[in-house]
């Protein structure tokens, strides 16, 4: 039981940790790819279209 209790803790915090990182180094040509990345327009997206079409079940009321 504490085992279990200890396994996910430290799994939970690890998660925390590597999600918090929003640092990343680069050189200045990647940087200006990712600028241009960031400025482009987005590409039209057939699933995510779709997804957003559909009705949240608590917007319809039914479950």
């Amino acid at each position: 039981m504490r085992a279990t209790f200890m396994l996910e803790a430290a799994c939970e915090r690890a998660q925390s940790v590597l999600l918090d990182r929003a640092f990343f180094s680069l050189d200045a040509d990647q940087f200006e790819q990712f600028l241009a990345a960031l400025d482009a327009p987005p590409t039209p997206n057939v699933g995510l279209e779709r997804l957003m079409a559909i009705e949240a079940p608590w917007d319809t009321g039914t479950t």
